[in-house]
């Protein structure tokens, strides 16, 4: 492929300035999958920052995707408010996960108290991680929510579903918790790094499991809130990627402020001009289908990916190609490359 007059960066820097750029940006997204790529054990992309960085840095090299590493971690909220983590005895097979829940009745609930940022979970290495966001000059982020989906790894999402219609008051307890959670995990790395340099990372997997009753009543307060938090101390953008199937909740979320502009990330259950007339002044980003790159044959996917692209192409607040969900480490490599060929081939604005 021929060098290109901007990179992936420039062109995701551009589309938040809201300025013209050449060509969709690809941006990979797929942790295990960088583990395997740079040959390090899967349990490391969650343990040690640096090595999950590199891991990360050189596969985004490889594909010439966005270079914009982040640090995750498995069912946050369980290990920060005084759960158990377990890691894996085959650490290349698997990441850790969770042993102990912190809440195991409603009662429970009732006895969380608020962790030290510093010293919680994974939040000192997300902070270690920031610092080598902040060293190379790669977007700074933090894991910011969704509350709800972070409540339900307390004590599990079934459990916490039934407790939603059972015990709201137990539930909004647990919300209100966590929101302050959040919003402290924000001011850290706010005042660790300045509020234009970081981005709020948000994923809202159980959030698509309740109605949009519900989740006007469970769920919109609590995000209202944070999302205007981060955005009062000068924060300019906010990510979310919108899990599954959650087109019911789509016009409740449009209610929320995003920054200027924010970048809302969809799973293939959700059509993207659908998503563009409900969102009409964000960054939108998708949304081919994981189990696609990893089962169908390089022709058909090609194809899938240039319908993805030119799809994209139509939203006029601007469009960044990518997986609609997590890439997993079984995606042959060189479907990777025929995402990044497609970008470049049908991803050109005239």
């Amino acid at each position: 492929m021929k060098k290109d007059p901007m990179t992936q960066n420039e062109r995701i820097e551009a589309l938040l300035n809201r300025q013209p750029i050449d060509c969709v940006p690809f941006v990979h997204k797929g942790y295990s999958f960088c583990a395997t790529n740079a040959g390090v054990a899967k349990a490391d992309i969650f343990e040690y920052p640096e090595t999950s960085f590199n891991a990360q840095l050189w596969t985004m090299e490889q594909y010439d995707a966005e270079m914009a590493p982040f640090y995750t971690f498995v069912a946050y909220g369980a290990w920060e408010f005084g759960g158990e983590i377990s890691w894996p005895a085959d650490r290349w097979a698997s990441g850790p996960s969770v042993a102990k829940r912190p809440v195991q009745t409603v009662e429970d609930i009732y006895k969380l108290e608020l962790p030290d940022v510093k010293k919680a979970g994974c939040l000192p290495r997300m902070m270690e991680f920031a610092r080598l966001q902040e060293k190379y000059k790669t977007q700074i982020a933090f894991i910011y929510g969704s509350p709800y989906t972070f409540c339900a790894n307390l004590c599990g999402v079934d459990k916490f579903l039934e407790w939603s219609a059972s015990n709201p008051e137990a539930v909004h307890h647990a919300m209100r918790l966590m929101t302050d959670h959040l919003k402290q995990v924000a001011d850290w790395f706010i005042s660790e790094f300045g509020a234009e340099r970081v981005l709020p990372r948000v994923a809202s997997p159980t959030d698509g499991l309740i109605s949009p009753r519900m989740y006007e009543k469970l769920v919109l307060p609590y995000r209202m809130e944070l999302h205007q938090h981060v955005l009062d101390k000068g924060v300019k953008h906010i990510y979310d990627h919108i899990c599954g199937e959650q087109n019911k909740n789509l016009p409740l979320l449009a209610k929320l402020p995003w920054g200027d502009p924010g970048i809302l990330s969809f799973g293939n259950e959700v059509d993207l001009l659908n998503a563009a007339a409900i969102f009409p002044k964000e960054i939108l980003c998708g949304n081919i289908k994981p189990d696609l790159v990893v089962k169908e044959t390089p022709e058909k996917l090609y194809q899938a990916y240039r319908e993805n692209i030119e799809k994209g192409k139509q939203i006029k607040s601007g469009f960044i190609f990518m997986g609609g969900c997590d890439i997993p480490a079984t995606v042959p490599a060189y479907h990777i490359y025929l995402m990044s060929k497609a970008a470049h081939e049908f991803g050109r604005y005239n």
